[in-house]
């Protein structure tokens, strides 16, 4: 699906990502977990094509630079963390523009949006402004436009990416636990999908594979099960971590203790 390999980003000096490898194939949902300025941001922001960069980035084993930008579109989808809306636009126009890579009717495109608005649960929202709505909302409305432009769950011969960077940082737990169902079921779907997510219990409920980034490499990568130890995660966030299995799913749960100001 996307690999990329010896794969380096810098910006002037300041050297982030350094020969690091790693990949997302099809039906994985790969978790990209790390300390603050560890590089996931700046590893989504190249994987979608943002960022200069030294090795190599293959989506469906060609480099990205040999995709037609219009096609490319419609298979690659990027939901940043900085979601900034320069007009203010109504929820039905942002999640829209997901649309723009597609020649369709008006009602086509209306059925669309509907469509991805109920999933993301905003159809009593179309009508609103952006700007009026919480974090947490804009964030739902984002994930919507991303899954129309992708024309997500329905038939497709190519498989399709989603690089989403920290989706739920401002959702509450019910719509948090809603996002990320819905992405596992897009990837089950012989799709992909690379989040960086700080909150790794979450990580390890929905993902199926981790890669984790610490002082510019890759620390470790592989299914989150065999990924999520306590001694990757206190080398990575240099803290005392318990790993504990869940009590009811296949999924290593973490947990911190109180650490003391001074």
């Amino acid at each position: 699906m996307i690999a990329f390999n010896n794969l380096s980003v810098g910006f002037g000096n300041h050297n982030v990502l350094n020969t690091i490898n790693g990949r997302a194939k099809q039906g994985q949902l790969v978790a990209l977990l790390g300390e603050n300025g560890a590089g996931k941001s700046t590893l989504l922001h190249t994987l979608a094509g943002m960022h200069a960069f030294t090795g190599s980035v293959l989506f469906n084993n060609k480099p990205l630079a040999a995709h037609a930008k219009k096609s490319l579109a419609t298979q690659r989808a990027v939901m940043m963390q900085a979601n900034h809306v320069g007009f203010d636009f109504t929820v039905f126009e942002l999640i829209a523009m997901g649309r723009y890579p597609y020649v369709e009717s008006l009602k086509m495109q209306s059925e669309k949006v509907h469509k991805y608005a109920a999933i993301m649960d905003l159809s009593n929202y179309l009508t609103r402004r952006v700007s009026a709505l919480s974090g947490g909302e804009q964030q739902r409305v984002h994930m919507a436009r991303t899954l129309a432009q992708l024309n997500a769950f329905t038939q497709s011969a190519e498989p399709k990416l989603m690089l989403l960077d920290e989706p739920t940082s401002a959702l509450d737990m019910r719509h948090q636990h809603a996002l990320l169902s819905c992405v596992k079921a897009f990837v089950e779907q012989g799709n992909s999908a690379i989040i960086a997510i700080h909150d790794l219990n979450l990580a390890s409920l929905y993902a199926t594979d981790a890669i984790l980034l610490h002082n510019k490499k890759v620390l470790q990568s592989g299914p989150i099960n065999t990924v999520l130890t306590e001694q990757n995660l206190q080398q990575m966030y240099a803290m005392k971590l318990h790993v504990n299995p869940h009590p009811y799913n296949d999924a290593p749960m973490v947990f911190s203790q109180r650490q003391e100001f001074l």
